[in-house]
Order: structure tokens, then sequence, then C-alpha cells
């Protein structure tokens, strides 16, 4: 995304074009294209922006409607997504650690902010059915954004989902299939499909929509916004890329314009032995195709199941990021993030999932490692709620439970109060 900035008008909508990022073409306005239709390279967005420097009364992320690809007259699909509260954490440190609490979106997860773009373009586009591939918070979120927009909703989920996963989709009377295959080949399939059938595609990836990937930029403007200041690091759950790359994006243009003097350092927090944008970072690889055909060891199974991506399709705008920002890539096991999910439940209110939870096993290492100087500000994205995956931290909770009669429950509590002094 390129800003050019315009002081002094007072309108607060945008005007918008899609830029392919290899050929420099402009793609159509008034029609969905999700890559360039000349050489198939991906999107990207120039703004004129026109808005008055005061603070903008919406309250959700569509108080940054100046900056994010949408017709003037395009009504939002919204649930009040974005805002969330950016609180200072109550760990002991030498620096000033941050929690952006993305878990208060109303799905419970950061992916709100690209379905609210993503139905809202469906709906501009004038489509009536979407469709993606997701087991996890993208598939909630879409399921619920398709039903504030009226439209029909098809989840493609793999094959060994759990049920629970598909429960509060039934109730957005989302259409589930269950494809039988790997994620790769399942990606395509939809990807395919959408085209082939004229589905708008609201996989959470830019190659498969590009529009809604400028929803994670907001999350960056927001903590600028609230912090009043660029922090000098964020960390940041890294599965597909996209969630990384976009506030990254924002502190890009916040400079262009010169709103801001600096730019953060980037971390993104991979789940242990997913080694392949690591592999990438060391080898210098900056193409996709590059990307896909490292050979790396299998990937384990994880508790961390939404960032779990052994081929994430936004890893190179990811890894850019990092390079760019002189940033770092870190990795969370299983007992790391149950133990991050502890501190963050017990100490500050927040109760994430483990795949959220890794944000602080990051901003731990970063701190162990004395890589954050005296005094520097660290933010830590929490990317979604744990109260959407009781069933998965079940087997790792550390429940202590008694059960007591009205003849000796004060004095159990008694004695509970007395271990506790």
């Amino acid at each position: 995304m390129r800003v050019k900035s315009q002081q002094g008008g007072n309108s607060s909508t945008s005007s918008y074009r899609a830029i392919c990022q290899r050929c420099r073409s402009i793609a159509r306005e008034d029609r969905y294209q999700a890559t360039c239709p000349r050489c198939g390279g991906n999107l990207d967005f120039e703004y004129s922006l026109k808005r008055e420097r005061e603070r903008l009364p919406d309250d959700s992320m569509w108080r940054y409607r100046a900056v994010l690809p949408v017709r003037p007259e395009s009504e939002a699909v919204t649930l009040g997504e974005g805002c969330t509260p950016l609180q200072k954490s109550r760990s002991k440190s030498r620096c000033d650690i941050y929690l952006k609490n993305e878990c208060l979106n109303p799905t419970g997860s950061h992916k709100d902010r690209a379905l609210s773009i993503g139905l809202t373009k469906a709906r501009e586009f004038g489509y009536g059915t979407v469709m993606l591939y997701s087991d996890g918070s993208a598939a909630l979120s879409s399921a619920a954004y398709a039903a504030q927009a009226q439209c029909r909703n098809i989840t493609v989920m793999p094959s060994d989902t759990p049920d629970f996963r598909a429960v509060p989709l039934a109730f957005y009377n989302s259409i589930i299939l269950r494809y039988q295959g790997p994620n790769a080949e399942a990606l395509a399939w939809v990807n395919s499909a959408c085209r082939t059938l004229g589905l708008f595609e609201t996989t959470t990836y830019r190659r498969a929509n590009p529009f809604q990937q400028e929803g994670p930029k907001t999350i960056g403007l927001e903590i600028f916004e609230q912090l009043g200041r660029v922090p000098d690091w964020i960390a940041v759950p890294l599965g597909g890329g996209g969630t990384l790359a976009g506030i990254w994006r924002a502190f890009v243009d916040l400079k262009s314009t010169g709103e801001a003097m600096q730019l953060p350092r980037m971390v993104g927090v991979l789940p242990d032995g997913y080694a392949r944008l690591a592999l990438a970072l060391e080898r210098g690889i900056r193409s996709r195709e590059d990307l896909e055909a490292l050979e790396v060891p299998a990937a384990p199974t994880t508790i961390q199941v939404k960032i779990a991506m052994t081929n994430p399709p936004d890893g190179i705008e990811a890894l850019e990021a990092i390079r760019e920002s002189h940033g770092q890539l870190l990795f969370a096991t299983d007992p790391e993030t149950v133990e991050a999910q502890r501190a963050l439940g017990g100490r500050e209110g927040i109760y994430a999932e483990a795949s959220a939870a890794a944000a602080w096993v990051g901003v731990e290492k970063l701190i162990a490692a004395n890589a954050v100087g005296e005094g520097e500000t660290v933010v830590a994205v929490i990317t979604g709620s744990g109260f959407r995956e009781v069933q998965t931290a079940s087997d790792f909770a550390r429940l202590s439970i008694v059960t007591v009669t009205p003849a000796d429950g004060l004095s159990t509590v008694e004695r509970i109060l007395r271990m506790g002094s």
C-alpha cells in the first residue's frame, strides 16, 4: 500500500487504485480481480488520502476507511471490529510491554478485520455466495460476516477438523464441506472452484483476496494511535504471514506521510519445528516459487493449530517485513505456549488460545536474549481468544477443584486462604 497524502480535505472515505506489484498495471475497480489480469502478479493498493487529522468518530476499524480499498458509496459490513485495547502488561521488566488484545473482536480474533472488508467487497461486487478454506478463525469470521451481509457462506475444512470447530459455523448457517487431501491442494481447489463457479473467495491470503488483506493494517494504525508513538518491537504469531506483513505496511505508510519518524522491528513467532520461513530467511529467498520449492523437515503436530502452516501463502511478504525492519523469527514450543496462556490469563486477565499466546513467548525470548534495550517498548499482538479453543486447552489445564459441603466449606476456604498468605 502507498498513500498519497493530501492534507485539508473533509472526506473520510477512500479513493484507491489496485496496482500489480509486478508489471504495475492498474486493475479495474468495477470487477473482482484477485490477481493482475495481465501477468498474474499480486495486487497492491494506492490511496488518495483526504482526511482531517483529528480523531475520527467511528468506534471500529472503519475509522480508517480512508485507507481501505472500498468505494465511497459502499456500506461497510461491520459487527464492530477493531478499536481493541492496547493494555500495559503487569509483567516486571526493564522494558515497557503492551498487549494488543485482538480477543475482543466480535468473533474473538483479528480475522474479523479482514472479513469485514471481504464481505463489504463481496456485496460491493454483487456476489451472493462466498467460500473459503479454513478450519479456524477465518472460517468463523467469514460465516459471521456473511450472515451480517446476508450472503451464503461455504466453509471448506480439512477432513480431520474436530467437530467442535464446526459447531459455531452451523449456527451461522454456513455450509460445511470436508476436503479429502493436503492443505496446499485444498487451497488451490477452493481458489479454482471460486473462479469457475463465480464465487467470492474469502480465504485470507493475498492471492485469494487482496482487498481483505488490508484489514491487518488497521492493527498497526491503532497501535500507533493508542501508544502515541511507534513501538520499538512488535511480536506477532506467524501463520500465513499476512497479519505481520499488514501491520508492517501500516507503519511504512505512516512514515511515508511524515506521521511517524521511525519504524518498529517486526518479530514473527512460529510453532517449533515449522522451519520453512527460517530457512528461507537464512538463504535469502525472495520469491514465492522458491519458498514453496524448499525441502524442509516434516512439521510436527502442535496445539498451535491456527499458525501451524507448513507453506505460508503470504510468507514472502512476512519475510520482506522482517528483513526490512531488521526483525527476527522465533519459535514457540507447545509447553511454552501453555505457560504463556497461564501467564496471560493469571496476570493480565486475557484468556488467549495457544496460537495467540505464541506472541508472548516471543516477547519473553527477546527479553531473555537481551535483544530489547532498557526502556524500549514491545507490543505483543494477542490474536485470538482461548474461549473458542477450550476443548483443545482442556488437555493441558491444571485444574484444582475441591469438593465442599455446608459442614466443611468454610474451613476449606480458610485453609486455602492461609496457604496463599
